[in-house]
């Protein structure tokens, strides 16, 4: 480990003032180690117990342990009575271990161990001081001024902070004012505080941002990490935008293991800005995004042990004050608008026979006329249980259990349009499904199940407050082939309900009961392990039908076939064996209502660029809801493409998302990130214009007394933020 050649120059020099100031006798060396001097002349002065060395002055302290620290000068002073050293012109120490230390007219006071010096050169480590005017010493605190201050290990260094003061507590922090951080020796940014930890386990770091967008103005954007506590590793945002205001926020992020993953984060802020291009109906407008997975108890030993149990503990949310809030503040987040939002969470049981779950869960929907969230169902709580599949000794069938209750409050509406939440209902159901397969020949398999399903609905208001018990029929014959085309399934599935608190058919309901009745089919072909096809489709035999463009129930006939023909779905992927080719289609057409939904996304990875492209269409569909719209005539595209060359010293990303409508083009994401790795230091410069709001970001990331290759992002960051960039510490 390195000493800090200020302490050594005190201690060194601490032990030679006895060995040549008492009684003009010098006693002989104390044990294994002894300090010597040479010098050109030495001027003693007995009757002021003074010593002057000048000329080549050299010190050399050999300690008991053999390690070897020398002092270099021209001028050096001892004076016994005012227990000080000093000396006049350059002075070098050196610690034997590496470390140096050069500076000029340095006096120490070893009694208090207070000193000064001019033209200081030195280290803190990880931080060197590569030049400081002055620095003095007194009770243990030492101020450098006008200092030049750097991580990097190099001679000349990429880098360098220029600090009006900096006030040292040696191997605690530094802390300085007045910063200008230079690039080579360009100034290229100014810092008004610059706070660093020089202790081994650093108990946070703080990284600043600068951004700027139309919306909210010019912004600082601090997150500061604190070590883990509890294998949670904590996270505050505090941000400033002057147009916006000030922000808060922060984060637990679960630190990974076989038990814990999962990451959290929030950010509040009371908007100032004036936004005239959407309609708020308040200022305070918040985030919150994230999820969670802990194995809390395992006594199964991963289910070898029969009468062992796994608990589990796992939530995942997504909520905001408006739907606009992730465009405004969350710039990197793909969710640009947001319509509803969910929220879970859930505490499971299992073992290797059952498997015990209680929820609540929420998912809400935009109000366009009230300009709020409304819970569009809200359930708390919900308690699911399933016995696991067994078999029946007689029959040699498959049985299994579904037994769950709830309390669940459904939106009510009014004229088509979202009312109010509506009030607690509690519900009981269960399940019992019986199924067995049949190997008819080679390659043919058949597996037919039935199942009988009960509900019970206590208090229901629609059955004159009195409890509703509703069953279900139904079954699924599924006949299973496998060719040199591939897998291909051909079914049957009818779901038949019957009458409120009888037996007996449902024919008063427009579809007469029945929920399900239909055929399908399903060919998945896998001609190569990293490709596959797959095509589906089905036919429908009910009078009744959910439409397809506001998903309202109707009747339909047997006039048209083509009604009852259910979206055809054709769907493509591949991946390369090395990974640089990755290629998805899928898309789904009516006959009637045609093309239902196109998507395609392919990344490719071709001579050290990334190029990726999607895009997608959907047809004319308006949610009953939240009034959120697609149309057929809407086409959206995204592009991007990165650049890494070798030895990954710069990386640079283009893109462009945009969206054809009806002869016009609009670009409504352009994003330009540009980046430099010195072998101890990050720059970052971003540039997006999202839905016509322009704005740029500036990170310097110095990677400080650490191997750069290990700074790469941490595996628990990107558990629940994929989309996020290697630094990214937020959207």
């Amino acid at each position: 480990m390195q000493v800090n050649p200020l302490k050594l120059l005190c201690a060194l020099l601490f032990a030679a003032v006895p060995a040549c100031a008492a009684d003009n006798t010098l006693p002989p060396p104390d044990g294994d180690g002894f300090v010597y001097f040479t010098s050109d002349q030495a001027t003693l002065e007995p009757n002021d117990k003074k010593i002057n060395l000048t000329g080549n002055v050299t010190l050399i302290q050999k300690t008991p342990d053999g390690k070897k620290r020398t002092v270099t000068g021209e001028n050096i002073t001892f004076d016994q009575p005012n227990t000080t050293i000093t000396s006049v012109g350059p002075i070098t120490v050196e610690d034997g271990q590496g470390g140096i230390l050069h500076g000029e007219n340095v006096s120490v006071n070893y009694t208090t161990q207070d000193f000064t010096a001019d033209n200081l050169t030195t280290e803190y480590p990880p931080i060197r001081i590569v030049g400081a005017k002055q620095i003095s010493s007194k009770d243990g605190k030492q101020i450098v001024r006008g200092a030049e201050v750097t991580c990097c290990n190099k001679p000349d260094p990429h880098y360098t902070v220029s600090v009006g003061k900096l006030s040292v507590s040696p191997q605690k922090r530094v802390f300085g004012t007045n910063a200008v951080f230079k690039l080579d020796g360009v100034p290229v940014l100014w810092l008004p505080v610059f706070w660093r930890s020089l202790e081994s386990q650093k108990p946070w770091t703080t990284y600043v941002e600068f951004t700027q967008s139309d919306k909210v103005g010019f912004g600082v954007l601090t997150t500061t990490l604190f070590q883990p506590v509890l294998n949670l590793r904590p996270k505050i945002m505090l941000d400033y935008y002057t147009k916006s205001g000030v922000g808060l926020g922060g984060g637990l992020t679960a630190v990974e293991s076989p038990t814990l993953r999962g990451s959290g984060e929030f950010l509040y802020i009371d908007d100032q800005a004036d936004h005239t291009e959407i309609d708020l109906n308040s200022s305070k407008r918040w985030g919150v995004q994230g999820g969670y997975w802990w194995e809390m108890y395992d006594s199964s030993d991963h289910f070898n042990n029969p009468n062992g149990a796994l608990y589990q503990f796992q939530t995942q949310f997504r909520k905001v004050s408006d739907p606009y809030f992730n465009d405004t503040f969350f710039r990197s987040n793909p969710y640009i608008f947001m319509p509803d939002q969910e929220t879970n969470f859930s505490l499971s049981r299992q073992t290797r026979r059952s498997t015990l779950r209680v929820n609540y869960q929420e998912k809400d929907i935009f109000a366009w006329d009230k300009q709020e969230f409304l819970a569009e169902k809200r359930t708390l709580p919900e308690i699911n249980f399933m016995l696991l599949p067994f078999n029946d000794p007689i029959f040699k069938t498959a049985n299994r259990l579904e037994i769950d209750f709830n309390n669940t409050s459904t939106l009510q509406y009014k004229n088509g349009i979202p009312n109010e939440e509506g009030p607690y209902q509690r519900q009981a159901h269960a399940r019992w499904t019986t199924e067995k397969s049949f190997r008819l020949m080679r390659g043919l398999a058949f597996a037919p199940s039935v199942f009988y399903d009960q509900t019970v609905t206590f208090t229901d208001t629609q059955y004159d407050n009195k409890d509703a018990w509703v069953a279900r029929i139904g079954t699924d014959l599924n006949l299973q082939t496998r060719t040199a085309l591939g897998t291909f399934d051909f079914g049957y599935q009818f779901t038949k309900r019957l009458s409120t608190g009888t037996l007996a058919s449902d024919q008063l309901s427009p579809d007469k009961g029945i929920e399900r009745n239909h055929l399908y089919f399903n060919n998945y072909y896998r001609p190569t392990f990293n490709t596959y096809v797959r095509f589906g489709s089905g036919f429908n035999l009910s009078d009744y039908t959910y439409d397809l463009t506001d998903g309202y129930g109707r009747e339909i006939s047997w006039n048209h076939l083509k009604e009852r023909i259910e979206p055809l779905l054709l769907e493509w992927g591949y991946n390369s064996p090395d990974g640089k080719i990755n290629l998805f289609l899928q898309d789904q057409y009516d006959l009637e209502k045609k093309n239902v939904s196109f998507i395609a996304q392919s990344n490719f990875m071709i001579k050290n660029h990334l190029i990726g492209f999607g895009f997608n269409n959907f047809s004319d569909y308006t949610d009953p809801g939240s009034l959120y719209e697609t149309n057929a005539d809407r086409y959206t595209a995204t592009t991007t493409w990165g650049i890494r060359p070798e030895g990954g010293k710069w990386t640079a990303d283009f893109g462009i998302d945009a969206v054809f409508f009806r002869g016009s083009t609009v670009g409504f994401n352009k994003l330009l990130r540009v980046g430099y790795t010195f072998h101890d230091a990050r720059v970052d410069l971003t540039l997006r214009d999202r839905n016509h709001n322009l704005s740029f970001a500036f990170r310097i990331n110095i990677i400080c007394g650490k191997d750069p290759l290990k700074q790469a992002q941490l595996q628990e960051d990107a558990y629940w933020y994929p989309w996020r960039a290697e630094g990214d510490l937020r959207d």
